[in-house]
C-alpha cells in the first residue's frame, strides 16, 4: 500500500482536474478515467476526509496521479479553503468538473410542509454550491492555456423535454431535481457566455440514467459506461465546443 500523498510528487506538466463529489460513482469512475487515459492530476473533492482519503489511496494504489482536497460545497468556508490549498499546492487548475449533487427522494410526493426544505436544500446543493465553487476557482482557471468547466446536469432538467408529451421521462416528477438542473443549465450557459471571448470550453452533460447511490442503486447503465461523453467535453481541446448540452447521442434541448 502507498504511503500517503506529499506535494509535489507528481509532475506539473499534468493538466489540474477538480471533481467534486469525487470519493464514489461518476466522479469517481471519471478521476479513474482521466487518469488513466488522460495523464491527468487528479484532485478529488470529498465532503468526507476519510471517505476521499480512501478513494485517493485506491486511485495511487492504481498508479494514478491523485489526492484528495476536502469541501463541502453548501460551505463558503469550505470551499475557500479548498480553493487556497489548491492554489498553495498547483498555482491553477485546467478542469472543474461540477460532479456533486444531491435528489431528495420522493420529492414530487413531499407534503406542502416539507415542500419548501425539499426545494431549498435541492437548490443549495445542485445550483448554490456549484455557483460559489466556480467563482472560488476562476482566478485558478483563468492560469490554465485551456481552461474547462463541466457541469453534471440531467436530461430531466430540460424545458422542452419536459414539455413533450410523449416523452419516456415524462413520469419522472422529481420536481425540485427537474428545477435545480434546468437552473444549473442557466448557470452554467451564464458562465459560457461570459468567458466564451476567452476561449473558455464550458459545457453541461448528462451522463444518463446511471446506477449510483443517488439513484438507490438503480440504474440503467454503471459508471464505467457513461464516461464516453463525459470524458469527451472533460478533454477538449483549444478548438472544442463551448455552452453545449449533450449525451452520449447529441445535442439536448434546453
Amino acid at each position: 500500500m502507498t504511503s500517503l500523498f506529499t506535494t509535489n510528487i507528481f509532475p506539473k506538466s499534468k493538466d489540474v482536474a477538480f471533481i467534486t463529489g469525487a470519493n464514489r460513482g461518476i466522479g469517481f469512475e471519471l478521476a479513474r478515467t482521466l487518469a488513466r487515459d488522460h495523464d491527468f492530476h487528479i484532485l478529488l473533492g470529498c465532503r468526507s476526509p476519510a471517505a476521499g482519503s480512501l478513494a485517493a489511496l485506491k486511485l495511487r494504489d492504481e498508479g494514478y496521479a491523485v489526492e484528495n482536497i476536502t469541501i463541502d460545497i453548501t460551505s463558503d468556508d469550505s470551499i475557500r479553503n479548498a480553493a487556497e490549498e489548491i492554489k498553495k499546492k498547483h498555482e491553477r487548475l485546467d478542469l472543474l468538473v461540477n460532479n456533486a449533487g444531491m435528489m431528495v427522494r420522493g420529492d414530487a410526493d413531499e407534503c406542502f410542509d416539507t415542500k419548501r426544505q425539499a426545494l431549498q436544500d435541492t437548490f443549495n446543493t445542485n445550483v448554490s454550491g456549484h455557483a460559489l465553487v466556480t467563482d472560488a476557482f476562476i482566478p485558478l482557471l483563468s492560469k490554465s492555456p485551456n481552461p474547462r468547466i463541466v457541469f453534471l446536469s440531467s436530461i430531466l432538467g430540460s424545458i422542452i423535454n419536459r414539455l413533450t408529451v410523449k416523452c419516456p421521462l415524462d413520469e419522472i416528477d422529481s420536481i425540485a431535481f427537474r428545477c435545480s438542473k434546468a437552473a444549473l443549465n442557466m448557470l452554467a450557459a451564464h458562465y459560457a457566455r461570459k468567458f466564451k471571448e476567452k476561449g473558455w470550453k464550458i459545457t453541461m452533460v448528462c451522463p444518463g440514467f446511471v446506477s449510483t447511490d443517488m439513484h438507490n442503486g438503480n440504474g440503467a447503465i454503471t459508471p464505467r459506461q457513461a464516461m464516453g461523453n463525459l470524458v469527451r467535453v472533460c478533454t477538449l481541446g483549444p478548438n472544442g465546443e463551448t455552452g453545449t448540452f449533450t449525451n452520449d447521442i447529441g445535442l439536448i434541448h434546453y
